[in-house]
């Protein structure tokens, strides 16, 4: 099934998130995407973002650089930017070095897209400015930007950064959560009011992530240029 194809959507409604946001169900077992193509997988910290592309992709959490499977995608956490750092800056406070955890996540993101094929990432997409930045960096390398949000009730996002043992401050718990709302509010008016010249959005909250089997690439025309599509349905 591939996103062109997905069935209607039915309304559904999850804490913090406007009515009018849609989402499909029941999640499709695979989701396709032309293989020059950049996946963002956003959610606000705990989500479920980082288990959801560990199983998916066969990683450990472990990793301290860019995986590429045998398929061919890589797949850039920022996790993986964190255990690199980690090592180097261990006696120092995390939130200190953050930033440039921050940076070289970035800066591996663009390498990716550098390297063509395609590329999943994941991103707490609560960031307007990195939003854009990729929107536009996607357009100049001809790659196509399709979004996979993942929407948490931020109390359950609090107890599974607990439980993998990273925890935000509640300031920038706060924080994310009110950037993440004003995400799923500009939803409605198509995938490119998330990210400038994305082509599809798929909606999914923290327990249905979990009914995804695979992220599968595929050659194969472009999908149409998006064009007001609802939430969680895609052009």
């Amino acid at each position: 099934m591939s996103p062109s194809t997905l069935p209607a959507p039915a309304p559904g409604a999850a804490s913090g998130c406007p009515p009018q946001i849609r989402r499909i169900s029941p999640v499709p077992r695979v989701l396709r995407y032309p293989a020059n193509s950049l996946v963002l997988v956003a959610g606000i910290p705990g989500a479920g973002k980082s288990t959801m592309l560990n199983r998916l992709f066969g990683m450990t959490g472990r990793e301290s650089a860019t995986v590429r499977t045998r398929a061919g995608v890589r797949v850039v956490d920022s996790q993986q930017s964190r255990n690199r750092l980690h090592p180097l800056l261990s006696a120092v406070h995390y939130p200190l070095w953050r930033p440039l955890m921050h940076l070289l996540h970035y800066l591996r993101i663009l390498a990716a897209l550098r390297r063509g094929g395609p590329v999943v990432v994941h991103e707490s997409g609560t960031r307007g400015p990195v939003r854009r930045l990729l929107g536009w960096y996607c357009r100049r390398r001809g790659v196509e930007v399709h979004l996979l949000l993942i929407d948490s009730d931020p109390g359950d996002a609090l107890r599974g950064q607990i439980q993998r043992g990273r925890q935000v401050a509640p300031r920038s718990h706060r924080t994310h959560v009110r950037r993440w709302r004003r995400l799923l509010a500009a939803c409605p008016a198509g995938p490119g009011a998330v990210v400038p010249g994305a082509r599809s959005l798929l909606l999914l909250d923290r327990g249905r992530a979990g009914d995804l089997a695979e992220i599968r690439f595929t050659p194969g025309p472009a999908l149409p240029a998006p064009g007001g599509a609802a939430a969680g349905a895609v052009p």
